[in-house]
């Protein structure tokens, strides 16, 4: 073995030329390497393939689509959205909607005019403002406000409540007049507003209050990051065009912020590099007190080159995580570079070795190598993490240190060792720098200081150990992007104004016994719809429910009378009076799968994990036939991503049949 680091030494420092040239190819391929690396945003970042809420949220996004775009649209003060469905408005929403549905990665586009569209044609049962209306009783709304009147006991408190709102309606309509279009602005307000003056609770997921309304885009579900930052762009640049009179149109959505949390890792590993670069160039220059001082620092550049160009060809993504990798083995690189070579000045200049690049490679060489493989060992343990982007965390130090530790090895002896045979180094002494004197100060104590640095390295161990559970891991990727950015002000804005911008989705799927479109079905969806809403623990935090249920059983919920709801027969006729993207994003075409969309209120994203524990809790699964309930969506990542990185979890996926 010493014979080969001798050969070895040898060999490099007398082909100074060759070990440049491959040096270049080598660094020429890494370049090739590093334009391969993936930056790594998605929930596959934080969540395994194999664990049910990312199997979940696949599923969910393969029927409904995948994230969502939102533009809000904030009246002035003492104007309403009423004013947005003159003809001119109406224009606009259908030319914006046309315009973002060109895109192949938007699955859907909903605006304030297809929900009042919807309530149009629920209200007359006509498809076109020209067609004939239905007598009211004929109307699909109208026939569920009948069946419901039927069901209340005649002379019942409920009867009554409901005779006294059907009587409200008849007058509001015959206040319309004969003109039922949205170019009658009473016909408007009859759409929009129920029998109290408020927003037809219905309309609220799109129109929230009197003076705010919201555009959804639905992009495709399962994208990638740059086909859904396409999407995203494609619905930007078309609301951008988008104004209207008295208001303040803002957009935003999770895409916005990931793209900018992409840009960032681009971004922010040249700064994490050059910081780190500048700090040990600053130490090298000041503290390193020997001949070419700095060429532990073009060692180290190439380390780390070739090091992130193998973990482009090997498929290592870049993440918030793995891009820290980039100080650490700066960090190593520098260190081993440096003892290679500060052990070849000190052979030359203490030892006056008569080959001091060979016995440097001799006494430095299998040391390096042994560390090295101990720290492999130590980063592959990483490995273990439930967490993917922690693992490949521990991957990309893995294959760094191990190229790092070549470089440092095979690297300095080259130019050292034509640097001695040219122009050797000569006077001189270590123990005369600022770093030589605290080390021999160091060195020098009495044995018995042993004992205090041995109690101070265990205090700082337990201290460690103590704080370690008050630390918290940041898992609302909001809190990842610069806060100062106008991507955050306009979410933040959002929140404020819209009074959300987040959702929590659950889907329902069935057997093939039963349709979603069953009695049985369309009252437990009401039940479990209705409970969630008005449970403590997640009252404020869920401000609307839409499904294809709520449509017709929105208008049933009347005070004083009984709540109950729509037949599912009902529910289907419904359907298929929606607009195609109202439709598309709560029903699938089978019947077969039913998409509950819950907005929420503005809050930290770890508030949420008790939420969707809530929502786990409250799926009930003795329905005739019911498969599954599960969250799935924005706010149920989260927390798969919180609780893999401390111990275990699974979306509970509950089963029951006839």
């Amino acid at each position: 073995m010493q014979q080969f680091w001798s050969r070895l030494a040898v060999f490099l420092g007398k082909r100074l030329g060759v070990v440049i040239l491959v040096t270049l190819i080598l660094v020429g391929l890494a370049g090739l390497g590093i334009g391969r690396l993936k930056f790594a945003t998605g929930q596959d970042a934080y969540l395994n393939s194999d664990e049910r809420v990312a199997i979940d949220n696949k599923e969910y996004q393969d029927l409904f689509g995948g994230q969502a775009m939102l533009t809000v649209i904030k009246m002035d003060k003492g104007h309403t959205i009423a004013e947005l469905f003159d003809a001119e408005g109406r224009a606009k929403f259908e030319k914006v909607k046309a315009e973002v549905k060109k895109s192949p990665f938007v699955k859907g586009v909903v605006t304030p005019l297809d929900a009042m569209v919807f309530t149009d044609r629920l209200i007359t049962g006509r498809m076109e403002e020209g067609d004939q209306a239905l007598p009211a009783t004929e109307s699909v709304a109208g026939k569920a406000l009948l069946a419901a009147a039927s069901a209340e006991e005649p002379g019942s408190p409920g009867a009554t409540a409901r005779l006294e709102d059907s009587t409200t309606t008849l007058n509001r309509l015959a206040e319309v007049g004969t003109d039922q279009t949205m170019d009658n602005p009473k016909w408007v307000e009859f759409l929009l507003y129920d029998n109290v003056d408020e927003i037809r609770k219905a309309q609220r997921p799109t129109m929230p209050d009197a003076t705010t309304a919201q555009i959804i885009t639905r992009l495709g579900g399962n994208l990638s990051l740059e086909d859904e930052g396409l999407g995203a762009d494609a619905h930007v640049a078309a609301m951008k065009k988008l104004s209207f009179a008295n208001a303040e149109i803002v957009t935003t959505g999770a895409p916005i912020v990931l793209g900018d949390l992409n840009d960032y890792l681009r971004g922010g590993m040249l700064t994490l590099g050059g910081i780190a670069l500048g700090i040990m160039l600053l130490i090298v220059a000041l503290l390193f007190d020997v001949r070419w001082r700095l060429l532990s620092m073009g060692i180290i550049v190439v380390g780390v080159t070739l090091a992130f160009g193998l973990a482009g060809f090997l498929g290592i993504p870049l993440t918030v995580v793995t891009i820290a990798g980039l100080p650490v083995l700066l960090g190593i690189g520098i260190d081993y570079a440096i003892q290679m070579h500060a052990r070849v000045e000190e052979e030359v200049i203490l030892d006056r070795a008569e080959h001091p690049i060979q016995e440097s490679a001799r006494k430095l060489g299998p040391a390096l190598l042994i560390v090295t493989f101990d720290a492999i060992f130590a980063f592959m343990a990483l490995q273990l993490a439930k967490v993917p982007m922690i693992r490949d965390f521990g991957l990309l130090l893995a294959v760094g240190v191990a190229v790092i530790c070549v470089c440092s090895i095979v690297l300095p002896m080259a130019p050292l060792g034509w640097r001695e045979y040219h122009k050797p180094t000569t006077g001189g002494d270590f123990t005369e720098g600022v770093l030589g004197k605290v080390v021999v100060k160091l060195g020098s104590l009495k044995p018995v200081m042993a004992i205090p640095f041995a109690v101070a390295a265990v205090a700082i161990f337990l201290g460690g150990v103590l704080v370690e559970s008050d630390l918290e891991m940041e898992t609302d990727p909001v809190k990842w992007v610069n806060q100062g950015s106008q991507t955050i002000k306009d979410f933040h804005w959002v929140e404020r104004n819209a009074g959300a911008a987040n959702e929590l989705a659950v889907y329902v799927t069935t057997n093939e016994k039963l349709s979603v479109y069953d009695d049985s079905f369309t009252t437990w969806v009401h039940g479990f719809t209705k409970r969630i809403m008005n449970d403590p623990r997640a009252r404020g935090r869920l401000l609307t429910a839409s499904t294809a249920e709520a449509f017709l059983g929105d208008s049933l919920e009347i005070p004083g009378a009984t709540d109950m709801a729509p037949s599912g027969d009902l529910v289907r006729q419904a359907m298929e009076l929606a607009p195609e993207d109202i439709r598309s994003a709560t029903v699938s075409d089978d019947g077969k799968a039913f998409n509950i969309v819950y907005r929420t209120g503005p809050g930290d994203l770890k508030e949420a994990i008790p939420l969707v524990d809530e929502v786990r809790g409250l799926g009930d699964p003795t329905v005739a036939g019911h498969d599954t309930t599960m969250p799935a969506g924005a706010r149920a990542v989260p927390r798969a991503l919180r609780s893999s990185a401390s111990v275990s979890c699974r979306t509970s996926r509950r089963t029951a049949s006839n």
